[in-house]
């Protein structure tokens, strides 16, 4: 065999696990038929890097058989405790396999053997062939398997981003220290708690490594034992049986009886792929990114004979020259998918039996918005905003909202994946192989609007399915709610906002004089670089942990540990502060201002993974409120003359519900008594009377209440309160003995989360948590907290959107001049004319805490003002 030839082989079940665990804590990818395809999609990634940098002729990719393996024979509790792989990966792993197949990197197990063993036979009988070899895993193991003609391509993860390294005999001696023969050795010195290899007890790796150096092998070990003393010889001594079986079960065989050896071998990938497979495989997937890298063209199923795709049926439809000949042929209620006309493209609307296209956008929402048909469509909100047009009474089922509401991964926005999700193997692209629209525009739109109404049919079953119903009305009620609050935006005080920037700028100045005094020179106090020698060499400050550049840190927590060591820290501080509250909020804001004064953020409804909305170009939810200069940028935002801002928040809504969900009856007792929570919680922390707890005390205790909601843990809150984590461990006993029922509800939804992979609001929207299979402690922790928390806040969120909608619904039936133009969290800022003031403060409280009924009363402050700082 020619020296060219190359053999690749791929540790699969290794790779896999990589890939899933450096996944995990970010959005859980899935196909549109709902497969969690996360570690596919990185595991695709690294089988198209590898193959491009190796070149290989021959591919072979090696599985675990389930079941027991021979070593089970000779040590019944090999990889004992072990946890079982989780669900999300499992359900891959058969696909991994179907990708193997089509990309011709032939897929092989062997029952009663691991991959390992035959990862090692393959590569023997490779370099008999003369092949080189390469054997791509992330298992250590396999480093027994390197030799002159195979390498192994060893893969780690470091913050989610995987590096490799090329295993070969020197590298096993500059690096480990030992042979590849002698690594079987250090296994069985020190054993392998991944796969339960007792090893010698005691015998940690420096020391197994050590005494495979100086004496080559682990019999020679056992030939010098009188050389060692005190506990090493004993623990030797000890486990002399146990080190010879521990090299047993860690000797990889190079012999295993496989039939399909040679066919395995003599297979090349150009004869084993299948491009035809693969495409329709990456299709359904929806990896469109590893097509276009492929240059394969997507594969969409065949219809049966009797059934029509959608597409055939379309063309059956009759075209209507008119608006009036079209909706002539309606039934009432009938369902109709619409595109409002654009700029470039004419409004179309479309039933199951016909369409017509029209440019007069004042008929066609005539019609469409009568009340008498069921209208669809897809992002309203958008073609709203883009023509500048008014809420209509009806509501409207927008597709989007729907495949937010039944997926929330990472993909509200995506009209394609939202299709396939609802349609499956009947979906197929429009006007060619792709979206957005190409060709004839407005046949494509009509043919999307087409396959809006299957997608509809279908989602009103799955929502129903899942409970989502209600919420799915309130979403989709809230879309024209929110796109009137863009288009009316928020007036701007320009003569205040450029009274604030010029005042802040002399103060970022002053600042900075004063920062290089303390330095005794100048520098670039942006750069963390030259900021880090300063503080660190030149002033000798105590340094923290490096940054990914290599340099000692200097972001806010750094800081904070070291604030009153020296004068420039809180300089610094304060100038950061300024100068980010200048660029991002007062500089940024002037460049948003629109031609009528007001600025007008776009509401994200379909973007978080709790519920709530959030806020963009300019993201107006995020102005700072704990600082006196940040509290002071909303003075900017302002009324017309003859206006007034009507102001209303939630008064501890997460507290609130906490104490419904939980069901405790200390927490619902203080909320439906009308006390200070804060209060009640702080004596019982503090071990007072309500009436003598001060002002520190229910501060500490207001911070405990909304740490728990987050799972916060006993060093988060020590952290947060400056105290030691003992007390913060007193201060969390106490609360739970005081509440003992949320730290049972608590628990609960982590465990729900473990069991189901998501936990649900009260109105049955799912979070989520993949972060709960990550491996990676910190991740791990964090999808706890998030599972403890989501409930609470994505409650809170859906509690707001329902509020929203009542309000208008109020505001609209009474009568009253009001818009609502902001939404920030858990409070809403209404603009109204100054004599319909107290009418709309008495409408706002009663739509916004009569929202529903809980075990604890809503309870909403109210202000008015002309700023929104005044309120």
């Amino acid at each position: 065999m020619a020296e060219k030839e190359t053999l690749w082989l791929i540790d699969v079940h290794s790779l896999m696990n990589r890939a899933f665990y450096a996944l995990a804590g970010r959005h859980r990818l899935t196909a549109p038929d709902g497969l969690p395809t996360g570690a596919l999609y990185a595991f695709m990634n690294m089988l198209l890097k590898y193959h491009d940098e190796l070149n290989p002729t021959h591919v072979i990719a090696t599985f675990d058989s389930p079941g027991k393996v021979f070593r089970h024979e000779m040590y019944p509790d090999y990889k004992a405790g072990r946890r079982p792989m989780p669900d999300d990966l499992a359900a891959q792993i058969p696909v991994a396999e179907e990708l193997l197949e089509a990309l011709g990197f032939q897929p092989t197990a062997l029952p009663g053997y691991e991959a390992d063993d035959l990862l090692g036979t393959l590569a023997r009988c490779g370099e008999r062939k003369g092949m080189r070899v390469y054997i791509l895993t992330g298992d250590r193991d396999t480093f027994q398997l390197v030799s002159e003609q195979s390498s192994v391509i060893f893969l780690t993860t470091s913050k989610g981003k995987t590096n490799s390294e090329e295993i070969t005999p020197q590298k096993m001696i500059d690096v480990y220290g030992v042979s590849p023969e002698q690594w079987i050795d250090v296994k069985a010195l020190m054993g392998d708690s991944s796969d339960n290899i007792p090893g010698v007890k005691g015998v940690g790796k420096k020391t197994a490594v050590r005494l495979i150096q100086s004496y080559g092998t682990l019999e020679d070990v056992y030939s010098h034992l009188e050389e060692q003393t005190g506990a090493l010889r004993k623990n030797l001594e000890d486990g002399r049986e146990m080190a010879r079986l521990s090299r047993d079960l860690a000797t990889i065989r190079l012999d295993v009886p496989c039939p399909d050896i040679e066919r395995l071998l003599e297979s090349n990938i150009q004869d084993a792929a299948d491009e035809q497979v693969l495409s329709a495989l990456l299709t359904r997937l929806d990896f469109r990114s590893f097509l276009d890298r492929l240059q394969l063209s997507p594969v969409f199923a065949e219809s049966s004979e009797d059934q029509p795709t959608i597409q055939e049926a379309f063309e059956a439809l009759e075209a209507c020259a008119t608006l009036g000949d079209f909706f002539g042929l309606l039934e009432d209620s009938a369902p109709i998918a619409f595109f409002l006309p654009k700029r470039a493209s004419e409004g179309v609307v479309v039933s199951l039996n016909a369409y017509c296209t029209t440019r007069d956008v004042n008929a066609l929402m005539a019609h469409v918005f009568s009340g008498k048909y069921s209208p669809v469509t897809w992002d309203f909100k958008a073609q709203l905003r883009a023509l500048g047009l008014p809420a209509p009474e009806v509501t409207v089922f927008d597709v989007m909202i729907a495949g937010y509401l039944l997926n929330q991964l990472g993909r509200g926005d995506d009209i394609e994946f939202t299709l396939k999700a609802a349609l499956g193997d009947r979906y197929q692209p429009v006007g060619g192989d792709e979206l957005p629209l190409l060709g004839d525009q407005t046949r494509n739109l009509c043919q999307t609007a087409y396959m809006l109404l299957f997608a509809r049919q279908q989602q009103i079953e799955d929502l129903e399915t899942r409970g989502l119903n209600a919420l799915a009305n309130v979403e989709m009620a809230l879309v024209g709610i929110l796109a009137e609050m863009e288009r009316k935006g928020v007036l701007v005080n320009q003569e205040e906002l450029d009274k604030q920037s010029e005042a802040m700028a002399s103060e970022i100045a002053a600042l900075e004089a004063a920062i290089y005094d303390e330095a005794g020179h100048e520098f670039n106090i942006n750069s963390s670089q030259q900021l880090a020698e300063v503080l660190y060499e030149e002033l000798g400050l105590p340094h923290g942990r490096k940054s990914a550049s290599g340099n000692y840190s200097t972001a806010q927590d750094q800081l904070d540990a070291i604030l009153t060591l020296h004068p420039i820290v809180p300089l610094i501080l304060e100038y950061r502060e300024r100068s980010k509250l200048r660029s991002t909020f007062l500089e940024g804001l002037r460049k948003e201002i629109g031609d009528d004064g007001r600025i007008h953020t776009s509401y994200n409804q379909t973007v978080t993974a709790t519920g709530r909305l959030s806020s963009s170009n300019p993201n107006l939810q995020n102005i700072p409120i704990r600082t006196e200069r940040g509290r002071a940028i909303r003075e900017v935002f302002t009324v017309p003359e003859g206006y007034m801002l009507v102001g209303a928040d939630y008064s501890q809504i997460e507290l609130r519900l906490l104490a419904h969900l939980s069901g405790d009856e200390g927490l619902t007792e203080a909320f439906r008594e009308g006390k200070d929570v804060h209060r009640v919680t702080a004596a019982s922390l503090f071990g007072k009377k309500e009436e003598d707890i001060n002002a520190e005390e229910r501060a500490v205790a207001k911070t405990v209440n909304f740490s728990i909601t987050y799972g916060i843990s006993d060093y988060g809150l020590s952290r947060d309160l400056g105290i030691p984590i003992r007390r913060a461990r007193s201060f969390i006993d106490r609360y739970h003995k005081k509440y003992p029922r949320v730290e049972d509800w608590l628990h609960e939804q982590g465990e729900n989360a473990k069991r189901d992979g998501f936990v649900e609001t009260l109105f049955r929207r799912r979070r989520y948590l993949p972060e709960l299979q990550s491996g990676n402690r910190n991740i791990y922790n964090f999808g706890l907290r998030a599972a403890m928390n989501a409930p609470v806040q994505g409650t809170a969120a859906d509690i707001m959107k329902m509020a929203m909608v009542d309000t208008w619904r109020a505001f609209k039936n009474a009568g009253v001049k009001a818009s609502i133009i902001l939404q920030v969290h858990d409070e809403l800022i209404i603009e109204c004319e100054k004599e319909d003031v107290e009418r709309v403060k008495i409408l706002l409280q009663d739509a916004m805490e009569n929202v529903m009924e809980l075990d604890v009363p809503l309870v909403v402050n109210v202000s008015t003002g002309r700023t929104w700082g005044e309120l």
